[in-house]
């Protein structure tokens, strides 16, 4: 499995919208702010929210004052989420998730090893919140 600079630009902008989330509410962030914070590319930033917006995990604020916040609360937000969201998929072969993918897969004892490495990330990432991430991010 190989996570791209989508996921981790990702996962970095999201840890730093976690900062602003609050119980009465999260205050949107500019991707300006962002993208000076985090030092990535305004442009490849809106194409990254644009699918974490699509997705759920985050919304958006227009005007004078607006920006984008997280949907839910760092804590109810997954890794696994963010990831599903922006990569084309977390698997470490296509044969693990589509068994069609390869023409062998069907006999394929390695297949099982992929398969099973599978299931163990997407168990990991599940369990991993955002919060935990930003923590991690913010003290590292």
């Amino acid at each position: 499995m190989k996570v791209s600079t989508k996921g981790r630009y990702a996962i970095r902008a999201l840890t730093h919208l976690s900062g602003a989330y609050s119980n009465d509410g999260a205050k949107p962030v500019s991707i300006r702010e962002i993208c000076k914070r985090e030092k990535i590319s305004a442009r490849y930033l809106e194409n990254i929210f644009v699918k974490l917006r699509k997705s759920g995990i985050v919304k958006s604020l227009k005007g004078e004052r607006g920006g984008f916040f997280l949907a839910k609360s760092p804590g109810e937000i997954t890794i696994y989420d963010i990831l599903y969201s922006v990569e084309t998929g977390v698997a470490p072969s296509k044969c693990a998730v589509d068994i069609k993918a390869c023409a062998r897969a069907g006999k394929c004892g390695i297949r099982k090893i992929w398969v099973n490495l599978d299931k163990k990330v997407v168990e990991y990432l599940s369990q991993t919140s955002l919060e935990e991430a930003a923590r991690l991010h913010l003290n590292g």
